[in-house]
């Protein structure tokens, strides 16, 4: 899947510009229950405003006067820069970005740099949740035959009623074994786990879901 699909685009956003104050940048962000807000300048995105940087730059500068302070444009409060990112990065290349990089969003930009709109955590990890069915039950079967076993277990399953929607492997690092996790739907999980223990099948764990 690719960001497109679940960016937030810039018509749906409340933009800053770079000669906006900061008070109205402090209103707008606490008006909507914001962090930060994005600012762009003639279709470019220039970075980003967080209510706490406006505070912290106020104290260390040791402003006497807030009121005056907060009349200072908001370009004199951009920080952090992100780096732009294009609409058609995959959501796994995006998840890859935020686990190394501190940052509430990702500002997208088309090929010709014009900001699009942002990626939120939150409408990132919504997607992976539900694209590898983490609400769904879950098996955990311990094996040092990948190949071989899971075409077995995939095969019990749907004998028995079970339908999988994610499968992802694990090495243990424990003598060659491999721990195969499985979302289900459909057949109760706590009945396909016995059936596959029947098999011979070692169950580690199971999970019956939210």
């Amino acid at each position: 899947m690719r960001i497109r699909a679940i960016m937030t685009p810039v018509n749906k956003l409340i933009v800053l510009s770079t000669t906006d104050t900061a008070q109205k940048a402090l209103d707008l962000i606490e008006e909507n229950g914001f962090l930060s807000l994005p600012v762009a300048e003639d279709r470019k995105f220039v970075g980003f405003l967080s209510k706490q940087f406006i505070y912290e730059t106020y104290f260390k500068e040791e402003h006497v006067d807030l009121k005056a302070f907060l009349q200072k444009p908001v370009k004199e409060f951009i920080h952090n820069r992100v780096e732009c990112v294009k609409a058609d990065l995959l959501v796994e290349e995006a998840a890859e970005i935020f686990f190394h990089n501190k940052v509430r969003f990702l500002p997208v930009v088309n090929d010709l740099d014009e900001f699009l709109g942002i990626l939120t955590q939150k409408s990132l990890f919504g997607v992976i949740t539900k694209v590898y069915g983490l609400k769904d039950p879950k098996l955990s079967i311990l094996t040092d035959d990948f190949k071989g076993t899971l075409a077995k277990i995939a095969e019990i399953i749907s004998k028995n009623g079970g339908n999988i929607t994610n499968i992802a492997l694990f090495d243990t690092e424990v003598m060659g074994i491999q721990e195969i996790s499985i979302r289900i739907t459909g057949q109760d999980v706590n009945v396909i786990a016995k059936k596959l223990e029947d098999k011979g099948f070692k169950v580690r764990e199971v999970v019956t879901g939210k």
